[in-house]
């Protein structure tokens, strides 16, 4: 599965926050919670998209996501990715699951 959210940042702070992402990623990736794979953080490019950025995790399962919050500089890291969000507009959440692998409804 795949958690996908999408966000803002802050006015005026998207190179530092491209910075900290470049300082940080690799730490940010080794200590995810149990079953939480980092996947990526991405901005939009020339206006395109609802919101400026978007950060992927990869999930091993649906029990992953009640996993915890990793180790203290996972969420040391995440509470310092969180500065650069901007809390004034709503988040877009999503939980995508591979195609194979997802349940249909019947007449859907």
């Amino acid at each position: 599965m795949e958690y996908v959210l999408r966000y803002d940042v802050k006015p005026a702070r998207s190179g530092e926050f491209r910075e900290w992402l470049q300082g940080n990623g690799t730490a940010f990736s080794d200590h995810t919670p149990e079953g939480w794979t980092y996947a990526g953080t991405y901005f939009t490019v020339r206006g395109f998209g609802e919101y400026s950025n978007e950060t992927r995790w990869r999930i091993d399962s649906y029990a992953a996501l009640g996993s915890g919050f990793g180790d203290e500089d996972s969420i040391r890291l995440t509470s310092q990715w969180m500065e650069f969000v901007d809390q004034s507009r709503p988040w877009q959440a999503t939980l995508y699951k591979d195609a194979a692998e997802v349940d249909i409804l019947p007449g859907t």
